[in-house]
């Protein structure tokens, strides 16, 4: 067997568990279809370590030796030229392996101006792999959809209820995701506390026969409390975003920005429990975050619109923020500037309703950023002062809590005001 030199990871600015997590959950899923139980516990997928994944068998001396590389591109464009230097790179890497019989498979997520055959016949280390169908790419609408389809077939193969259950499914589909997911959030968490990451992600593969297990449980008795709704809720983050990175223009997702906002979306999903509560509340001020059941979390979790037109913009437009872990901004002025998902317009009606529900909310929940911000960040709503634009509440200058500590927090309430994206750009961003 080659040695193996461990190559450069991308996983620091990886939205692995987006696209190209989902791109080789499928591919595993495909593995448990095609092979049976013996093959299936003699492989792993090592997450961007070789490639942004990779198949690999258990060998007689104790490692592995690698099956397959793949390398995921989730890019609109159909031009030949954008994938080119990508495909040239693939076949580098195959070629310092030393291993002629693993295969090196490309992904792509759009229909390109070449066919398969014309691709592998300039660049004849690699495969265009190929979907069901024949199909020579897979768009990130469809990729969901074969993933349901595969564990529909998984199901039928072993003989196990719910195949034909929608939501069954579904849900399957969702922990599967999270065992991708996680494993990034681990590797990471490992080079925050100085693993190498390129260490990390080689030495922390995933055993396919754990995918096989998940399938094989009792899922119809998960209970749907407030675990699973929170799970539920950091997939909706992830697919906001994924969604929003495919919305925006080509130039406005340069390396540096993608690597900033993939960042802040790995440190979304490494909250625990508590923090990732918080972090919702916080970011969404004027109302109320509860998930305990299927009610609370269709009216109480996040929204798509304001995650991807306030809250994600707002991170996309506006430099790195202070510090390298976390989010929030200090500005020249020492004023302390928060994200939010506020999407109201900056009409007074608007200001004065915004505003109300600030306050009522920091009232209830003892949100903490109203208190310790000088600056909420919306898409478009300035307020100089929400106090005052609530003025129609009249327990804000009189607490009837019975309890001490929100007493003395209103009592202590800042100034504090909205400013729009545009605004805080400028103020942010000199």
């Amino acid at each position: 067997m080659a040695k193996q030199v461990l190559p450069h990871t991308a996983i620091p600015t990886w939205s692995g568990f987006i696209y190209q997590g989902r791109v080789a959950l499928y591919y595993i899923l495909n593995q448990l279809n095609e092979k049976n139980e013996n093959d299936i516990n003699e492989l792993v997928i090592q997450i961007d370590s070789i490639e942004d994944f990779a198949i690999l068998k258990s060998a007689a001396n104790g490692g592995y030796t690698q099956i397959s590389m793949h390398q995921v591109k989730a890019v609109k464009s159909t031009l030949y030229s954008t994938y080119k230097s990508d495909f040239k790179q693939l076949e580098q890497k195959w070629t310092a392996i030393g291993l002629p019989t693993v295969e090196a498979f490309f992904h792509l997520a759009t229909q390109n101006e070449k066919t398969k055959a014309q691709i592998e016949a300039l660049h004849p280390k690699l495969k265009i792999y190929e979907y069901e169908n024949n199909a020579e790419y897979c768009s990130l609408e469809d990729i969901e959809l074969k993933i349901r389809e595969q564990i529909v077939l998984i199901l039928q193969k072993y003989d196990i209820v719910g195949y034909n259950n929608s939501d069954n499914v579904q849900l399957i589909s969702e922990i599967l995701e999270n065992i991708i997911s996680d494993k990034v959030i681990y590797i990471h968490s490992l080079n925050h506390t100085g693993t190498p990451i390129k260490r990390a992600a080689y030495d922390n593969p995933i055993p396919l026969q754990n995918f096989l297990n998940i399938i094989k449980t009792d899922i119809a008795a998960q209970v749907q409390d407030e675990i699973y709704f929170e799970n539920l809720i950091r997939r909706n983050l992830n697919r906001y975003y994924r969604e929003f990175c495919i919305e925006c223009e080509e130039n406005q997702l340069n390396i540096d920005v993608k690597t900033k906002m993939d960042t802040y979306l790995l440190l979304f999903n490494s909250y625990n429990t508590n923090d990732f509560k918080k972090f919702l509340q916080n970011i969404r001020p004027h109302t109320g975050i509860s998930y305990e059941n299927i009610q609370q979390y269709t009216d109480l979790s996040l929204n798509n619109d304001e995650m991807k037109d306030s809250f994600y913009q707002i991170l996309l437009n506006i430099k790195e923020s202070n510090g390298s872990y976390g989010i929030g901004w200090v500005c020249s002025e020492n004023k302390q500037y928060f994200p939010t998902c506020i999407t109201y317009s900056n009409s007074d009606t608007s200001k004065k309703r915004v505003s109300e529900r600030i306050i009522n909310t920091a009232l209830s929940k003892m949100v903490d950023v109203p208190f310790n911000s000088d600056y909420l960040i919306t898409s478009e709503c300035n307020v100089d002062n929400i106090e005052t634009y609530a003025n129609n509440i009249s327990h804000v200058n009189h607490v009837d809590t019975g309890e001490a500590e929100n007493e003395t927090k209103i009592t202590q309430w800042k100034k504090v005001s909205l400013i729009d994206l545009e605004t805080a750009k400028t103020k942010l961003n000199d």
